[in-house]
């Protein structure tokens, strides 16, 4: 008997360790990804080009964040060039753009962007937006959850989550030669929300923004229309989503109202996820225009 099953638990064995190996693993941009220490620990060079996993000390939540940066390879310091603030949405990271837009670097160098996708402090983090956003999604949405953890909580998670995107935005600036007159922001989903928000807040600072596929009732209630009335915005959103792309629409009306320069774009067929790709080469256009 013992000769009988030896081979048969190698054989078992065998085929576990087949199957383990074949199990997908999640990609790079979902979840946390690196810890603070593993980031310390990643050498980085000043000025480079490139592709660029990024880090720095935000000694205000006492930890290493993460940044993923594009220069492209024909950026000159001696004439600068335009920058791109990509914010990623709930539960994925920095890596976001860069490892779910294939033809993010390309776009990057056809247009002469400098493209920097913050962490946002977590993956939860919402860009600053106030804790009414977003409220319980409708159902069927494919928008996040409300966090959990009281106000004082969420609040505080907010505030660090925007102040990590100016600050990454302020290291780019010190780092590299950016044309202030030509900083651009676009977010997906959480990051869409973010988009919003932050393009109001900061108004002054952005040549143009472009949410996509993130807007409900609650923050149109919430945004300062009027800010955003004097910056060209692109709204994207995919045909798929459907109570989004109901708010999107309204968004666009009243930023019209308002006598705001606004592009609609809705990807034909395009469902939360899908439209990520389409929508962002339609964006980064759009601004190369502005």
């Amino acid at each position: 008997m013992k000769k009988l099953y030896a081979p048969l638990l190698l054989l078992l064995l065998s085929t576990s360790l087949q199957l383990t190996a074949a199990e997908p693993q999640a990609p790079a941009f979902v979840g946390p990804g690196k810890s603070s220490e593993e980031l310390a620990a990643m050498s980085q060079t000043r000025g480079a080009q490139g592709d660029q996993q990024r880090h720095y000390r935000f000694e205000e939540a006492g930890k290493e964040i993460g940044y993923h940066l594009y220069v492209p390879k024909n950026y000159d310091p001696a004439k600068g060039a335009p920058l791109v603030v990509a914010l990623h949405g709930y539960g994925v990271n920095q890596e976001f753009f860069f490892g779910f837009v294939q033809e993010l670097p390309q776009l990057c160098e056809k247009y002469g962007f400098i493209c920097v996708a913050p962490m946002g402090y977590s993956i939860t983090g919402w860009y600053g937006a106030p804790i009414s956003v977003p409220g319980a999604p409708p159902p069927g949405s494919k928008l996040p959850v409300p966090q959990t953890g009281n106000d004082q909580e969420q609040l505080r998670e907010r505030q660090l989550s925007e102040r990590d995107v100016m600050n990454v935005v302020s290291l780019v600036k010190s780092e590299y030669k950016v044309n202030t007159r030509r900083v651009y922001l676009m977010g997906h989903s959480m990051g869409g929300f973010g988009t919003w928000f932050m393009g109001a807040k900061y108004s002054d600072m952005w040549a143009a923004i472009a949410p996509m596929s993130g807007i409900n009732e609650n923050a149109l209630k919430e945004i300062d229309i009027a800010k955003l009335a004097k910056l060209p915005v692109m709204v994207a959103v995919g045909e798929q989503e459907n109570s989004t792309v109901v708010d999107s629409k309204k968004a666009v009306e009243i930023l019209k109202a308002k006598g705001g320069v606004v592009e609609y774009v809705e990807i034909a067929g395009g469902t939360h996820g899908s439209m990520v790709a389409p929508s962002t080469a339609r964006i980064l256009e759009f601004f190369s225009k502005h």
